[in-house]
């Protein structure tokens, strides 16, 4: 059982801040930088794939011309490193933690357990947060040159969509939090978060196997096919930043949901 014990406003600092010294700083900043080359990467070899292909692609993804083909692949490339930068911190501080007997040690410092699961998840969430904007920002550097006029995409849309996708993966990990904590196995918990990563993807893939699906259904079609940020350039522009900010809040709630179940899970 945790202790009672409330540790001063300094304490409190100085162990936040300790925690965040022990983020994923490096992992993120190597998946970044990762992830840019892969953008370019991409880009050097579909530029010089057939004709033929590129064209497979616009009419499986509904989308027109070669910077649209870039970044629709550019856009896995950010939700990717976002998503897993993360992920493999909150792995580590609660799954693993508590498989190999750290979080018991943990929680008998005189600190309430909500406020240990913050210090330690908060970091790793704006690890994977920064790496995604990171390789979102990359990317729209990086298909800029390629937008004409008459394309269907703008810098700020591509920024936009990227950062969209940083939020998605921010909020659909603050989501599975709660089930962390809970868990003992870090290899099942990289496969639950996986699966849930590639769940949000399998419209996306449906659109290019069985575009028939979502006849009479555009509404859902863009509500959950990725190849929507693009369908909706202007609408991206906003949403992404506007989504990375409703995130914050998702993720506040719930670390202190994870952090009151994580107290109860504890006292059991």
């Amino acid at each position: 059982m945790t202790s009672t014990t409330a540790p001063a406003a300094g304490s409190l600092r100085g162990y936040f801040a300790l925690e965040a010294r022990h983020a994923p700083r490096r992992t993120a900043l190597v998946a970044a930088i990762a992830g840019v080359l892969v953008v370019l990467g991409s880009h050097a070899l579909l530029v010089r794939v057939p004709a033929q292909v590129i064209r497979f692609l616009e009419q499986a993804f509904h989308i027109e011309g070669m910077a649209s083909v870039l970044l629709i692949n550019d856009l896995l490339a950010t939700y990717f490193v976002a998503y897993f930068v993360a992920l493999a911190g909150l792995v580590d501080t609660t799954v693993t933690a508590r498989e190999e007997h750290r979080l018991e040690l943990l929680l008998v410092k005189p600190i309430r357990a909500r406020v240990l699961l913050a210090a330690r998840t908060a970091p790793s969430l704006l690890a994977g947060a920064g790496a995604g904007v990171v390789v979102a920002a990359g990317t729209a550097l990086a298909v800029a040159p390629y937008i004409e006029a008459s394309d269907m995409i703008s810098v700020a849309g591509a920024l936009g969509g990227g950062l969209f996708l940083v939020a998605l993966a921010i909020a659909l990990l603050s989501a599975l939090l709660p089930l962390f904590v809970r868990m003992r196995d870090g290899f099942h918990a990289l496969l639950v978060a996986s699966g849930a990563w590639i769940a949000l993807l399998m419209p996306t893939a449906a659109l290019i196997y069985r575009p028939d699906a979502f006849e009479a259904r555009e509404g859902l079609r863009d509500a959950i096919v990725l190849a929507s940020l693009l369908w909706n350039d202007a609408i991206s522009a906003w949403l992404g930043p506007a989504a990375l900010m409703i995130a914050i809040p998702v993720a506040v709630i719930a670390i202190v949901a994870a952090g009151v179940l994580l107290e109860r899970t504890d006292m059991l």
